[in-house]
């Protein structure tokens, strides 16, 4: 018989690591499956809202996660979730990494990079362009990159990048942005960070690689070609959750509708985060929702009773 968790996690930002943790403090055998950890945390540069955790960088807020995740005996695999089916009493998770076997999951990951569909996109995705929320800074060192987009994440990226590379365009299509003041008037300050507003990303250009991008001023229709060596699409992220929609409901939104204990219309599924109908998208609370989906998962294993139908 396969070996059987008693839950599987999925996503490892500060909702499924914080489950994890909660997790085996109480051990259980634990499982996080995810496609990269820390989640949107690790694009902030300066953390100064997170309780307890000020004035400190987002990457290493990640990494603190994850060392107290693993110190705890959690297993954390990098790969996707494709699907997740009911056996019985029972849940199996198919991924790329392995088909595995669990009384209970937790979902807290679903969310994919949405795309410019501009020419040349397709050829060059991993070839100088990033749709990562994290990126390996020692690879811009020196470059010329440009970051699409006009929220948080762009223009944290932009703030944390201007410090390495040599030339850093930040693309965004409308003349205002999305992001709160204090960051926008942050990155103005940065010398080599050239604003290219009203403007989108028409066609992806280059040999093996990116080479440069060519931009439209959406006002004037004026042309541009910016040669850069590595684009990052900061244009957000949609709620895809196919590998679990068979077994939740969802919202309008696309999003996983959860009670206050966490708990989705499938007994023995649990959300938190992002993914969730929670109206706020913060790290701190997605925190609290990943510790309140654990618990109510151990009380649920604890009750002994056979599980229900989903509905």
């Amino acid at each position: 018989m396969d070996d059987i968790y008693d839950v599987i996690i999925v996503g490892a930002g500060p909702a499924g690591l914080t489950a994890a943790i909660y997790a085996r403090r109480r051990l259980l055998k634990t499982l996080v499956i995810t496609m990269d950890i820390g989640g949107q945390v690790v694009l902030t540069e300066n953390i100064e809202n997170y309780l307890g955790y000020t004035g400190k960088s987002g990457p290493r807020l990640a990494i603190i996660f994850e060392q107290q995740a693993r110190r705890y005996g959690a297993e954390i695999m990098i790969g996707e979730v494709k699907k997740v089916e009911k056996e019985g009493s029972l849940f199996r998770v198919h991924s790329t990494v392995g088909d595995f076997l669990s009384r209970t999951v937790i979902i807290t990951g679903g969310r994919m990079p949405r795309s410019l569909n501009a020419p040349g996109e397709e050829k060059f995705l991993g070839k100088g362009i990033n749709t990562s929320l994290t990126c390996d800074i020692d690879l811009t060192a020196n470059k010329s990159v440009a970051i699409v987009g006009g929220g948080n994440t762009a223009l944290q990226r932009a703030e944390v990048l201007s410090k390495v590379a040599a030339k850093v365009y930040l693309i965004h299509r409308r003349e205002q942005f999305r992001s709160d003041e204090v960051t926008v008037e942050s990155v103005k300050r940065c010398t080599n960070v050239e604003f290219v507003l009203n403007s989108l990303v028409v066609e992806m250009r280059g040999g093996e690689r990116l080479e440069s991008v060519l931009v439209k001023n959406l006002k004037t229709d004026e042309l541009r070609e910016l040669k850069v060596d590595i684009i990052f699409l900061d244009i957000g992220r949609d709620i895809k959750l196919d590998y679990i929609k068979d077994l939740v409901e969802t919202n309008e939104a696309g999003k996983i509708v959860i009670d206050k204990a966490g708990r989705t219309s499938c007994e023995g599924i649990f959300a938190a985060g992002d993914i969730t109908d929670t109206p706020y998208a913060q790290a701190i609370i997605a925190a609290g929702q990943g510790a309140t989906a654990i618990l109510s998962a151990y009380a649920y294993l604890m009750r002994g009773k056979e599980q229900k139908v989903c509905y």
